[in-house]
């Protein structure tokens, strides 16, 4: 109950600052400071909501359906920590907590100077109480008996959780969707920024206050893509980092908007120009993420994505098409409000030829790519299935060849005007270094056109603002952020091209102990050792282990598969081994049980039961357990033996033998049975079916194997199926990530100073 009274209370107290803060932009200054104080107390109300919750899953408060639902008492701290948002309203609850923080800052920064604080805090207090509502119709705080009605009795506590769903028990849930929904939130302040301004009437001065912002946005949430890609490739096992999946598409078009954006407010700065296109990017780049949720969590993807949540009921399903819709129409409403000023500002026509009209020309390819991966996500909405991987590869390999080229180009061009002299001389050493890599390149193996054009692009970008970077540096550190920040895009380039393109791929059967060979190494699987996962101590998982040789060195993978009690069914996670210029990855598919019969040698008989096998009549007596107590000691470690009993017939004799399995650590080994005076047949007992009298009741099943027409077979050995794949240079892709946050970073830190 507290917990929704705090909901209850935040909704509220926002709701009044929103009111206030709009009061105040009507010119009813008086109101200013009591919608700081009631923004105040909405943020501190937010953050006891997300603290009071915490405290409720640290101390296992399972009455609560969500914290039942999501964690158990196996779980360690980080993981019991991350179960705060592991599920759709605890991860509502992450977003509001996080525009929240994010609007602490935002108000202190807007609050200095004329800043536009009664715009921006007007529109950003509504954002926060709409996740109110949702939290109040979505509510984290829900009794197991208020969710389960007639199921569950009331002031019920179960001893323990359901837990965390397998897939999410990873070190990477720790960080990766705080980091996403920190970017998501801080996209709240650039699109307020720009209500703002049309609110204020006033298109100038708004781009030098909400760069910051933008920038911040746009390095938060580039990371927490990238962290999303490196959990996909290190850890569950796709085989790659990047499968065009509606959900990671949906965090993917904000961004590329808001680097849209970035490079349009840089023109502006410097021209006076694209101040219309600024506010729309900046409008648009929020709006797609509240569509990304919309795709995320209304349920409307159904099988679509794997990162998809279920069907949130009817009332949240609206609740996000009413988010989404409100600020649709406030936005087309200002546009409209504000239609004749914005016509009116016309700036100097700009040159072809110069900076910032190749910067407007980048602007708008990013935003053809983010239109063309829009209208693959949104498919499945008008289409039951997914659009195919192969169609953003070969819509988007044209655009970025375009970026790559823009990304050098534009910074070898002047802002207004241009001398082709000046420029065609910066341009030559770059150009000729980038041709002559990428012959080298063809050389070695590179024989698509379009492939070679991209690497020669990007090879391009990389070489002109690494001069940029190396002259820059020395004079001003911080104006070399962007210089950096392209030079990790292209390194992102050049890492995708040689990671992807030319990665090499095999389905491999190893059999236990026997060799295979595979792009130049030796590769072994030497069997599967348990081990004891301490935040899931309900399911036995296994290493299995493969030993890797190549040059007289050796080491060994280890990829995982359990079968999940959680999930029902089998789990599998990759192993990889880094190199400094590749991957050797390995996702294990399955295990293969050895057979040791065939289907004609195998006979099921029930007690009492005979049946003719050839010239030969078999009868199942009985079983027969020894000593072994079935619900003891013997039975739990796995080291026992058991027998059936059989009466068998043939032309002469008529014998009772009793084949035998003994099993050794949960391995079954069949023991051989013979008949007196018959050496042409081998009596093998292999399973025992437990099973009710309305099934058949139980059967033994027998296998007779003919010595003279099928030989004595050895024991066959399991055999692990795996995907083996080499990523060569994939380490580039990592290292060009680093390098853009970083360029990200350094960016923001110059657009400070220029406020101060």
């Amino acid at each position: 109950m507290f917990g929704k009274l705090l909901i209850y209370l935040f909704f509220a107290t926002g709701l009044t600052s929103c009111i206030m803060y709009f009061l105040s932009h009507l010119g009813k200054e008086k109101f200013l400071k009591p919608a700081r104080f009631f923004f105040h107390a909405t943020a501190i109300a937010v953050l006891s909501t997300a603290a009071y919750f915490m405290y409720l899953i640290l101390t296992h408060q399972f009455q609560f359906a969500y914290i039942w639902e999501q964690s158990n008492t196996e779980l360690q701290l980080p993981l019991l920590m991350s179960t705060f948002y592991s599920g759709q309203e605890g991860s509502f609850l992450l977003w509001t907590t996080m525009t929240a923080i994010i609007g602490i800052f935002l108000l202190n920064y807007v609050s200095k100077g004329d800043r536009l604080e009664p715009q921006v805090m007007s529109i950003f207090t509504l954002i926060l109480t709409f996740l109110g509502l949702i939290l109040i119709l979505k509510s984290p705080f829900l009794y197991l008996w208020e969710k389960f009605p007639g199921e569950v009795e009331a002031g019920f506590i179960p001893p323990d959780g359901r837990g965390l769903n397998p897939l999410l028990q990873n070190f990477w849930i720790v960080i990766h969707p705080p980091t996403l929904f920190l970017g998501f939130s801080s996209l709240a302040a650039p699109f307020c920024f720009a209500v703002g301004t049309l609110m204020k009437n006033r298109y100038d001065d708004w781009i030098k206050f909400s760069m910051p912002w933008l920038l911040f946005s746009a390095m938060v949430l580039g990371l927490g893509i990238m962290l999303g890609g490196y959990w996909a490739y290190g850890v569950l096992g796709w085989g790659g980092y990047w499968a065009w999946d509606p959900v990671e598409n949906s965090s993917f078009i904000p961004w590329l908007v808001i680097v849209a954006a970035i490079h349009t407010m840089i023109a502006q700065k410097r021209t006076g120009g694209y101040k219309k296109t600024n506010i729309i990017l900046c409008i648009f780049s929020y709006l797609l993420v509240l569509y990304s949720t919309f795709l995320t969590r209304s349920g409307i993807l159904g099988d679509s994505s794997v990162h998809s949540f279920v069907d949130p009921g009817y009332e949240v399903y609206l609740a996000l098409i009413v988010f989404i819709s409100l600020f649709t129409l406030i936005s087309i409403a200002a546009l409209f409000y504000r239609f004749k000023e914005l016509k009116a500002l016309n700036s100097e026509p700009n040159k072809l030829v110069s900076r910032e009209s190749t910067l407007f020309i980048g602007s708008i390819t990013l935003c053809a790519a983010a239109f063309v991966i829009l209208a693959g996500t949104s498919w499945p909405i008008l289409q039951k299935g997914t659009i195919d991987a192969s169609f953003y590869n070969k819509m988007n390999l044209p655009i970025a060849i375009l970026i790559a080229i823009i990304n050098g180009m534009s910074l070898l061009l002047k802002w207004k005007s241009n001398n082709d002299k000046m420029f065609f001389k910066k341009l030559l050493f770059p150009l000729l270094l980038a041709f002559i890599v990428t012959l080298a390149l063809v050389y070695i193996g590179v024989q698509d056109f379009l492939i070679a054009l991209f690497a020669m692009a990007s090879l391009f970008a990389f070489f002109v603002n690494a001069e940029l970077v190396i002259s820059t540096f020395k004079k001003n550190k911080t104006a070399a952020g962007a210089y950096i920040a392209h030079i990790g895009l292209a390194l992102i380039f050049l890492g995708i091209i040689a990671s992807s393109k030319y990665s090499e791929e095999e389905n491999l059967s190893l059999e236990l102990n026997r060799p295979v060979n595979a792009f130049g190494y030796t590769l072994t699987y030497i069997g599967a050792t348990p081990f004891e996962d301490p935040n899931n101590k309900t399911d036995t998982k296994y290493h299995f282990n493969v030993k890797i040789e190549k040059d007289n060195k050796e080491m060994v993978l280890q990829p995982v598969m359990y079968y999940s009690e959680y999930s029902k069914g089998v789990m599998k996670n990759p192993d990889i081994a880094n190199f400094a210029t590749k991957d050797l990855y390995l996702s294990p598919m399955g295990l293969v049980e050895p057979e040791f019969f065939s289907k004609d040698e195998m006979i099921e008989l029930k007690k009492g039961e005979e049946k003719s096998l050839g010239d030969l009549s078999i009868q199942f007596n009985d079983f027969d357990f020894g000593d072994i107590d079935m619900g003891g000691h013997e039975i739990q470690s796995g080291n026992y033996t058991i027998g059936a009993i059989i009466k068998v017939k043939d032309s002469k004799y008529t014998e009772t033998i009793a084949p035998k399995i003994k099993y050794t650590d949960g391995n079954p080994e069949y023991l051989t049975a013979k008949i007196s005076g018959n050496d042409t047949y081998n009596f093998y007992f292999v399973k025992m079916q437990v099973k009710g009298e309305a099934e058949g009741g139980t059967t033994a099943t027998f296998a007779v194997v003919n010595t003279k027409t099928s030989p004595l077979k050895n024991k066959a050995e399991e055999t692990l199926v795996l995907t083996a794949s080499v990523k060569p240079f994939i380490n580039i892709l990592w290292t060009g990530t680093v390098v853009l946050v970083i360029g990200f970073f350094i960016s923001i830190i110059k657009r400070r100073k220029e406020l101060k």
